[in-house]
């Protein structure tokens, strides 16, 4: 944490002349497990928190007002809700069905196409011949359809809870970008023979992500507290992305560490996308744009 981090104090995130109200705002940050500060100031009570939690807990009370129809009555502080512009649900239709869309296509071979020749993770090809758009093609085929249920349950969980910490558009935007690292640092890493498919790779790039962003990157401390993010981040990994022996273990532990490490250098930037309308819908065009050129560029090479 730069010296500048350590010396801001802490942050508004409501102004209310409800007292009641406050305290049930400082009350459901708590419970979110963020420290909050109540202080009466012009009259009226504010809640404060730490600055590394300014956005979350900006995001938890909108929620907590939308649910409770209280926000304009409360006069709180006036900010721009992190944009929902579409709805989660919606997006989460859209990932069923793409994967959907390339299971029956690779199963019934539409248009003639052999689309897990075409799609899949194939190491040598990848990195010998460049055809990087492979990392991300693989992410949308599976063997059978115990695999693609299982990746579309858990992927849809996972980005969820990353939507609550991000908006859903960069949410799905740093899913795919950190998936399709994933499967580049797993072709670098097996034999050049290794074949990969299925978006497990990003499901567990979606956990680093997570464990990553909700981690307070600041010197270790011996508490439970500091190290549950990151260690309930590698428990999931290790609970569920060690399988039988269809199990590409190597893509879950890569897309884990590669979402790790866009969750780092996410949560060291600048957050102001996080309520930045343009921002999320430019974040879904990226994860979208990213799937289809990845797939014009398979067909056309």
């Amino acid at each position: 944490m730069s010296d500048a981090d350590q010396d801001e104090g802490p942050v508004r995130v409501r102004l209310t002349s409800d007292g009641e109200l406050a305290k049930a705002y400082a009350l459901t940050l708590t419970a979110m497990d963020m420290r909050a500060l109540l202080a009466s100031e012009e009259g009226a009570y504010a809640v404060y928190v730490a600055p590394e939690d300014e956005l979350r807990a900006t995001w938890e009370l909108d929620q907590y007002d939308s649910e409770n129809a209280t926000g304009a009555a409360a006069g709180k502080q006036s900010r721009a809700r992190p944009a929902i512009v579409v709805a989660f649900s919606t997006t989460a239709l859209a990932y069923a069905a793409v994967l959907l869309f390339f299971f029956g296509a690779a199963r019934r071979g539409v248009f003639d196409v052999d689309w897990a020749g075409e799609g899949a993770m194939m190491a040598h090809r990848v990195t010998s011949d460049l055809e990087l758009w492979r990392t991300v093609t693989a992410l949308t085929l599976h063997l059978d359809l115990g695999h693609i249920a299982s990746n579309l349950a858990f992927g849809i969980i996972f980005v969820w809870l990353l939507a609550k910490e991000t908006g859903p558009g960069i949410a799905w935007a740093s899913t795919v970008l950190a998936g399709a690292a994933g499967n580049w640092l797993n072709a670098l890493w097996q034999a050049p023979t290794h074949t990969s498919i299925g978006a497990s790779t990003a499901v567990f790039a979606a956990v680093g992500l997570l464990a990553a962003l909700r981690h307070r990157w600041r010197p270790p401390e011996f508490s439970l507290r500091y190290w549950a993010p990151l260690g309930g981040g590698i428990m999931l990994m290790a609970f569920l992305g060690f399988g039988d022996g269809n199990t590409d273990i190597g893509a879950h532990i890569c897309g884990f560490f590669a979402g790790l490490a866009g969750g780092y250098w996410m949560s060291r930037k600048d957050k102001a996308w996080f309520g930045d309308e343009q921002r999320q819908v430019d974040g879904l065009k990226l994860a979208g744009f990213m799937i289809a050129g990845a797939w014009a560029l398979a067909l056309m090479f």
